[in-house]
């Protein structure tokens, strides 16, 4: 299997006594978005950790764009990948377009301000994003599902090609859950971004995900299309819950029912 921007080779980790990870193995493909999928507590956002460098894993290794991501400067690391959390801050004292703005940060020189090129950036992402008539609103005077999309303006303006995606849904509507996925296949298409999602969001991810990594007690448990790897079998072994599987007619895409428990 040839590496891909992102890899994994006999990842294990342990919070003490508790191994959360138990030799994983995937990659991320040059201009693919994978769905991380999993129950809680399998390791997801633990994974996407070892990846960006905050965590180390016990054995194994990861590599970004062929290197370890701890070889990577900070500067440098910034300019190749993002990261977006499931909660973006409410309490920062600033208007949208300056929050979107700080993406620029790792381009900037020492004495930092705007260049014609930063704004040019900015300006696109907020557009990417549907923001441009927020632009002046307060981080605080916006709603949840705003907010997530300014954080998502703001990885888009740092430039990066490589994007980690921690359950960025987990607090939306519906709405607002379907326009990240919209905004993120966007970005595939017109930037060439590869995205790495962990989520818990099933029929979305069906529907946007080219490839689903499932995690199940501590490794992969299965790799592929959603087609292939969104099975009654797979479901229930990962999450203990009965489920079936079919196609949406209107887009062909797997769509994920629960059988409800008698």
């Amino acid at each position: 299997m040839s590496a891909g921007v992102l890899s994994a080779r006999g990842v294990r980790f342990a919070y003490r006594d508790r191994e959360v990870l138990a030799g994983v193995d995937m990659d991320v493909k040059e201009g693919e978005v994978a769905i991380l999928l999993g129950p809680n507590g399998v390791g997801k956002s633990t994974l996407l950790k070892i990846f960006s460098g905050l965590l180390s894993p016990r054995s194994g290794e990861v590599t970004l764009l062929g290197r370890p991501p701890r070889a990577f400067a900070r500067r440098e690391m910034a300019k190749l990948l993002s990261v977006v959390g499931q909660d973006p801050p409410v309490d920062f004292p600033m208007s949208v377009e300056e929050y979107v703005a700080l993406g620029r940060f790792p381009h900037q020189g020492f004495f930092g301000g705007m260049s014609g090129e930063d704004r040019e950036q900015m300006e696109r992402s907020l557009e990417m994003s549907g923001l441009l008539e927020l632009r002046g609103r307060g981080l605080g005077e916006i709603s949840a599902g705003e907010r997530q999309r300014a954080a998502v303006a703001r990885s888009i303006c740092q430039g990066a090609k490589v994007m980690l995606l921690d359950e960025p849904t987990a607090f939306l509507d519906i709405y607002h859950r379907v326009a990240f996925y919209e905004i993120v296949t966007r970005l595939k298409k017109e930037c060439g971004i590869s995205a790495l999602v962990a989520s818990h969001d099933l029929s979305l991810c069906a529907e946007y995900g080219e490839r689903i990594v499932l995690l199940s007690a501590g490794k992969v448990m299965a790799s592929g299309t959603p087609l292939d790897v969104l099975t009654p079998e797979n479901i229930r072994e990962a999450y203990g819950v009965s489920v079936t599987c079919d196609r949406n007619p209107a887009t062909g895409a797997v769509r994920v029912t629960p059988i409800r428990r008698e």
